[in-house]
């Protein structure tokens, strides 16, 4: 069985960890970053903003719907007044 070499494997993982420390302070990833973070924050409030114009136009559409329904009849699925068939109302034996 191989051994590992604790010494050149330690040298190895502190020299990764210097060079990594090296790429996460240079300044154009410092920089581009920021902008990405940036970017971040306006896509979330953008994305917000659809939910919100989105719910508001479903309720607008809710409230039409509401109001229409006086001047159209709708379908059976779609209207709250009509009271769902059991086997007690929908028998036409007479029995």
């Amino acid at each position: 069985m191989a051994r590992i070499n604790v010494n050149e494997f330690s040298a190895q993982a502190g020299g990764l960890a210097y060079r990594a420390n090296q790429v996460r302070t240079d300044p154009a990833v410092v920089k581009a970053a920021k902008d990405a973070w940036g970017d971040v924050k306006d896509a979330r409030h953008s994305c917000t903003v659809l939910a919100r114009e989105a719910n508001a136009a479903w309720q607008r559409t809710r409230t039409g719907e509401a109001q229409q329904a006086d001047r159209t009849p709708g379908l059976a699925q779609d209207r709250t007044d009509v009271v769902p068939s059991t086997a007690e109302n929908t028998s036409t034996s007479g029995y």
